[in-house]
């Protein structure tokens, strides 16, 4: 005889199905509740058209270590935007991104979507034509989506340890912990590249997939002073952030020697937008 307090198998599974949509419901609705929110700004007492940029703090050897921060500061450098700095390991964006910038009480997130947006607002004209705007583009996309993993590869994955040494990142972690949490990271990094479909390949085919795309870079640029002409654009700080975020490290990486070796007019460029830009580069720490 069966007791009638013991749920079936098919009510067992119904109950564990209901459980499992009803959740999925409960998510979806909160995410688009948060979603219809105006975030919270972080600086209450923001100056009418300053840009407040939160991101990680400054590293010995280079501004930032994040291509993203360093693209995004070394942009607003160049346009003479007025900005304050606001250095964070934890802070995060209401999508969960960092950088992020504060302007007027509002909060922007990622740093391709902050460019356009300030562009917006300070009226910055791009001085391109349509051909150059599209070279521009391709050149941020390709930097941004696929050079950037072959770059952390080296950066972080082959190097986890060199990387978080205090005299590359900053960070007061005790020496003897360094091979340990370096171990971690790398693989929480290498998760990231595999996501993506590189980091499924092995190094020798990551970084001939670095060198093509730095060959690319490298016969838009030719002899000119900037990638798309006399004048910098978007191209340029994304190359630069990527490429300076790791190329200034203290040790060397595969993009070190394609570099000196290799592609010498890249290394004039990233030197050439790091003087325009950075002349203080050595005294910010």
């Amino acid at each position: 005889m069966v007791c009638d307090c013991i749920p079936t198998l098919g009510q067992a599974a119904f109950v564990l199905v209901s459980f499992y949509i009803g959740k999925f419901a409960v998510v979806k609705l909160l995410q688009i509740y948060n979603g219809s929110k105006v975030p919270e700004v972080h600086k209450k007492d923001w100056k009418k058209d300053v840009v407040y940029l939160y991101q990680f703090p400054r590293a010995p050897r280079l501004p930032n270590l994040s291509p993203f921060c360093l693209k995004l500061e070394t942009w607003l450098r160049a346009n003479k935007i007025a900005y304050e700095v606001v250095p964070s390991f934890t802070l995060r964006s209401s999508k969960g991104l960092l950088p992020f910038v504060e302007l007027n009480g509002r909060e922007i997130a990622d740093s391709q979507y902050i460019i356009f947006e300030l562009e917006k607002h300070f009226g910055i004209k791009s001085t391109l034509n349509k051909e150059q705007e599209g070279i521009a583009r391709a050149i941020d996309r390709l930097v941004d989506g696929n050079t950037f993993f072959a770059i952390i590869y080296s950066k972080i994955v082959e190097n986890s340890s060199k990387f978080l040494a205090k005299d590359a990142s900053g960070m007061p972690i005790p020496s003897f912990l360094v091979p340990l949490i370096g171990h971690f990271f790398g693989q929480k990094v290498n998760a990231r590249i595999k996501a993506n479909g590189l980091g499924k390949f092995p190094p020798s085919v990551i970084y001939d997939q670095l060198r093509r795309d730095l060959a690319a870079v490298d016969g838009i640029l030719g002899d000119k002073d900037y990638i798309c002409g006399s004048q910098p654009s978007i191209a340029d700080y994304t190359f630069f952030g990527h490429v300076a975020s790791s190329y200034f490290l203290p040790y060397d990486q595969p993009i070190t020697d394609m570099l000196n070796h290799e592609f010498p007019r890249l290394l004039t460029l990233l030197k050439r937008i790091r003087s325009e830009c950075w002349d203080d580069w050595d005294n910010l720490s």
